[in-house]
């Protein structure tokens, strides 16, 4: 039996984003099927919409995390966690008073900035093991700098695990798709991420889903829209897309599993569809998704298109082309990458084993 009786999450949570809490979620959910007596706990911003749906004990403050120092370390005193998880979020002062409390610390970062960030003296005293969210491909090396202070105050590098997920046996998988009515490769999914996203021509899951719906109607294709946690608004009915709100990771992971192609943002769903080997359409539609697209598409693991109705319409429409998918897929074929979870439960376990 692991020696850990409870664990704080704190990722960022903010009402435009999930991609945190979400990979925070798959963590629990890991850590509590395999060691079933630990107690979860979360810190959550309040305005989020996700806050009251989250089944583990919620802790609340008025904005983001981060930015509520008093209130996160309040929250660590009176918890006092074996381990805190700082999925991209944190102050200084929070990492020291987990280890104040004696809580072992865990970052995550999920680009090279917020790496860099967790690699400040002031954060990495204070932290027992950074991953990172992200395959090698898409991080810059390690500078003099930064080699020399981990070597110095005898800490680990950060550990880049690739994206985090989880997938769910054939079985389950097979279930799912007759409760939709879809075959195996023989639908499309779409999703653009949390679904409080914005660009040029307004909320981008319903640009979308009205791309869905062409799709859908033109080439008699069977279409499934993942709105999203955060879309603000009803969602639309349609006898052409099958149309959901949300779902659990597991079952949006089988989803994409079993897709023909998926046309998705160029979140942590584009590094999801590599990982799982899926031809994929992606564009960005958050500040943080280009530079991540633009290295997926030096590979030719992602066809990338703009964030508009023709062009999404117009890369879809060569994905369809037999000869582009076929292309694809060999590269894709060729490309192996382990799920960041299984790297997640191991480390975590060693951490504990090791200290005692």
């Amino acid at each position: 039996m692991i020696p850990i009786k409870s664990v704080l999450f704190i990722p960022v949570s903010s009402p435009s984003g999930i991609g945190e809490y979400m990979r925070s979620m798959i963590i629990a959910n890991a850590l509590k099927k395999q060691w079933p007596d630990v107690k979860i706990h979360f810190i959550l911003n309040k305005q989020v919409n996700y806050f009251s749906s989250c089944p583990y004990t919620v802790h609340s403050c008025d904005n983001s995390p981060t930015k509520a120092v008093k209130v996160v370390n309040s929250i660590i005193t009176m918890i006092r966690p074996d381990l805190v998880i700082f999925d991209a979020s944190g102050r200084a002062k929070q990492f020291a008073q987990a280890k104040a409390v004696g809580a072992k610390v865990a970052f995550i970062s999920q680009h090279n900035k917020k790496r860099d960030r967790g690699l400040k003296l002031n954060r990495l005293v204070n932290t027992d093991i950074h991953w990172v969210a992200q395959p090698d491909y898409c991080m810059k090396p390690l500078s003099f700098w930064q080699r020399a202070k981990l070597n110095f105050f005898n800490k680990l590098p950060p550990k880049n695990i690739g994206t985090v997920f989880e997938l769910e046996n054939k079985k389950y998988q097979q279930q799912l798709l007759q409760r939709f009515n879809l075959e195996p490769r023989q639908y499309i999914l779409f999703n653009a991420g949390s679904g409080g996203h914005l660009v040029d021509q307004g909320l981008a899951a319903l640009l979308y889903f009205e791309v869905a719906q062409i799709i859908a109607t033109q080439y008699s294709i069977k279409c499934i829209m993942v709105f999203g946690d955060n879309y603000p608004v009803e969602i639309p009915s349609s006898n052409d897309v099958i149309c959901i709100k949300t779902t659990t990771n597991p079952d949006f992971i089988s989803l994409l599993a079993n897709a023909m192609m998926c046309v998705i943002s160029a979140g942590d769903t584009l590094l999801q569809c590599i990982a799982l080997q899926k031809l994929c359409v992606a564009a960005a539609v958050s500040p943080d998704q280009p530079n991540r697209l633009k290295l997926c598409q030096d590979q030719q693991w992602v066809q990338p298109a703009e964030a508009n109705k023709q062009n999404l319409i117009t890369q879809i429409e060569m994905l369809l082309n037999d000869k582009k998918s076929r292309i694809n897929e060999k590269l894709l074929f060729n490309y192996h990458t382990d799920n960041g979870l299984e790297t997640i439960k191991k480390d975590i376990d060693l951490l504990f084993k090791s200290s005692h």
